[in-house]
């Protein structure tokens, strides 16, 4: 029997904009939503609108109030272990070096986080260091959100999807 093929969904800083991201209109089409902060109230209210329950996966950033929600976490999905984290903490505008460390350590597979709204993604010594972007996209002309495949605990595709 062959695994099904496990699409996860990766998006953050929506401040307000939530509605704007097509990629969300289509709940039944992902086995995950992984959200990466900054505008976590109304990102869980869809949520709980949708009934995702468990296949709704967040953490908090700088400009959320959610003290019950943790600011970073690591969740493993498809026997692949995945670092989550807004970004702030480790002061990913000024660079990656901090949060690389951090993934190093944990030994995880990707540290995916946002903060930037810069859509970015860079393979450094095995480790997906992801950014999805953002609705209110910095020094690009596209807004986006992250895609991610994994299937038989490896992964198939790493993108962004554009809008």
């Amino acid at each position: 029997m062959t695994a099904k093929n496990l699409q996860i969904l990766i998006f953050s800083d929506t401040h307000g904009y939530l509605e704007d991201i097509p990629y969300l209109r289509h709940t039944d089409d992902y086995d995950y939503f992984i959200y990466l902060g900054d505008g976590y109230d109304e990102v869980e209210k869809w949520s709980e609108r949708n009934k995702l329950g468990e296949r709704f996966i967040a953490v908090t950033g700088n400009c959320d109030y959610a003290p019950k929600v943790s600011r970073q976490r690591i969740v493993e999905i498809g026997q692949i272990k995945i670092f989550l984290t807004h970004g702030d903490l480790y002061s990913v505008k000024s660079g990656y070096e901090l949060i690389f460390e951090k993934a190093k350590k944990e030994g995880v597979n990707i540290a995916l986080f946002g903060h930037t709204h810069y859509a970015d993604h860079h393979l450094i010594e095995g480790i997906h260091l992801f950014n999805p972007g953002s609705i209110l996209p910095r020094g690009r002309d596209f807004a986006s959100v992250g895609y991610l495949e994994i299937a038989e605990k490896q992964i198939r595709t790493f993108e962004h999807l554009k809008f």
